[in-house]
């Protein structure tokens, strides 16, 4: 293993069922969620929705998707709140367009638009 692994002491906490709605972008309205909950640290446990259009970050690639009606196949990732206070989220998953081809990566910020709208599940982390 050429990685290096850290690891953080803490315990779950509450659960937020979230509706985000159309034309918002996916990762601030993550954030904004959290802040509207009094969320500073979650993981995002699952997600059902699609975006307008998206824009997915690998490695030094970027995949720009035209939709519209992108379906999210997965959804992953953390929120962390920084120096600052505000939460930052940092989120992967697949899509698939609509010729069934299916795309994986970072979300970019700013760049992907829900179409109708994305449920999403929270779950808070408190670190020790």
């Amino acid at each position: 293993m050429t990685g290096e692994a850290t690891f953080e002491a803490g315990r779950l906490g509450r659960i937020a069922v979230v509706r985000l709605r159309p034309n918002q972008d996916l990762v601030t309205a993550v954030e904004a969620a959290c802040r509207e909950h009094g969320i500073s640290h979650a993981l995002v446990r699952s997600a059902v929705g699609s975006l307008v259009d998206a824009v997915l970050e690998a490695g030094n690639h970027t995949i720009q998707v035209p939709g519209p009606g992108i379906e999210i196949l997965t959804l992953s990732g953390e929120v962390r709140s920084g120096a600052a206070g505000h939460p930052g989220a940092d989120l992967r998953g697949t899509i698939a367009d609509g010729k069934a081809q299916v795309y994986g990566g970072r979300f970019r910020r700013g760049a992907n638009p829900i179409c109708i709208t994305l449920e999403l599940v929270l779950q808070e982390w408190l670190p020790a």
